[in-house]
């Protein structure tokens, strides 16, 4: 199944490698766990994403809070099988953010469909311009990951959440 990601209008596939949907499920906090410490990992180098230049930022802290926001979202994508920034009742990044009881003055969202390890995902987002963006942005300080896996091979949702808070 073709793998999609989406940050910020921007939409990308690209081949989901050979791994398991029960090894994901069976190490979800694992997993979320190594999608942070890939990101603060890339976060620790200058990078280019599409035509912009980052220079290192700081390693990322993780929140509850946005981890709370991320899940709710990837668990509404899978329950109704949609693949969208907005969230089936409407809402944006921010709102959800808002929702649960993360005050910021900046938030992003990197989303993807289909990869089955942290370093799929994490490798595919620093290959598309806007979701590299996302993860470059210094003023960001905290994330929050989700996965969301159903029972058919290639059905998972991954969901990551940025913020500055106020």
């Amino acid at each position: 199944m073709p793998v999609r990601l989406i940050a910020a209008l921007t939409a990308v596939a690209f081949t989901s490698a050979a791994c398991t949907t029960d090894a994901v499920a069976a190490s979800r906090p694992d997993t979320r766990a190594r999608v942070v410490e890939l990101v603060n990992i890339a976060r620790s180098h200058a990078r280019r994403c599409g035509s912009e230049r980052f220079a290192p930022a700081p390693a990322l802290n993780v929140s509850t809070k946005l981890n709370d926001a991320a899940a709710g979202h990837a668990r509404d994508m899978l329950k109704k099988k949609y693949f969208d920034h907005r969230g089936s009742d409407g809402s944006q990044p921010k709102d959800r953010v808002l929702r649960a009881g993360y005050k910021s003055r900046l938030t992003g969202e990197n989303i993807a469909l289909g990869p089955e390890s942290a370093e799929e995902v994490v490798d595919g987002w620093l290959d598309s311009p806007g979701h590299c963006a996302n993860i470059m942005d210094p003023r960001f300080q905290d994330i929050g990951v989700a996965v969301a896996s159903g029972k058919k091979r290639g059905q998972i949702y991954w969901v990551q959440t940025f913020g500055m808070p106020r």
